[in-house]
C-alpha cells in the first residue's frame, strides 16, 4: 500500500498559489488565507509541511509562525518570498531571514530566484523535497 502524500499547508497569497501546485504536484495542499484558516487547518489533520510567504495575511506572517509554533506543531515551516523584479538590500533581506529563522523556519525560499519554468520549479521541489523526507525519516 502506497504512503498517502504529504500534507502541505500553504499560506501564500492567490497570485503564488499556481507556481505551489506546479512544485508540489505530488503533495495534498491546504491554501489558507488567514491566520484564523491556517489554526484551522493545522488542527484539521496533520501536516507535513508548513510554507507561508513572507507577506501572508498582510504581513502577520511572523505573527502567525509564533501562534502555530507555540501550540507544539512540529513540522517544518518554509517561508517563501515572491517579489517579481525587487531585489531586496542586503541588510533587509537579513533582517528577514534573522526574524523568521527566530520563530522557528527551516528555510527561506526567494521564489523570483528561480523561474517559473519546469527547471526553476524543479529546483524549489528538490529543496522542498529535503524538509518532507526529513520529517519522513524520524
Amino acid at each position: 500500500m502506497p504512503s498517502p502524500a504529504p500534507r502541505v499547508v500553504a499560506a501564500v497569497s492567490s497570485c503564488i498559489r499556481p507556481r505551489i501546485l506546479a512544485v508540489l504536484s505530488g503533495c495534498e495542499l491546504c491554501f489558507v488565507s488567514t491566520g484564523t484558516e491556517l489554526v484551522r487547518a493545522l488542527d484539521a489533520a496533520p501536516c507535513t509541511l508548513l510554507m507561508v510567504e513572507v507577506h501572508f495575511d498582510e504581513s502577520a506572517a511572523a505573527a502567525a509562525l509564533r501562534c502555530v509554533l507555540a501550540c507544539g506543531g512540529s513540522f517544518p515551516v518554509v517561508c517563501v518570498r515572491d517579489v517579481p523584479g525587487a531585489k531586496p538590500a542586503h541588510a533587509a533581506l537579513n533582517a528577514l531571514h534573522l526574524a523568521f529563522g527566530s520563530v522557528g523556519a527551516r528555510d527561506f525560499i526567494e521564489l523570483w530566484q528561480h523561474p517559473d519554468d519546469e527547471a526553476g520549479n524543479a529546483r524549489v521541489r528538490t529543496r522542498l523535497e529535503r524538509h518532507l523526507q526529513a520529517i519522513s525519516a524520524s
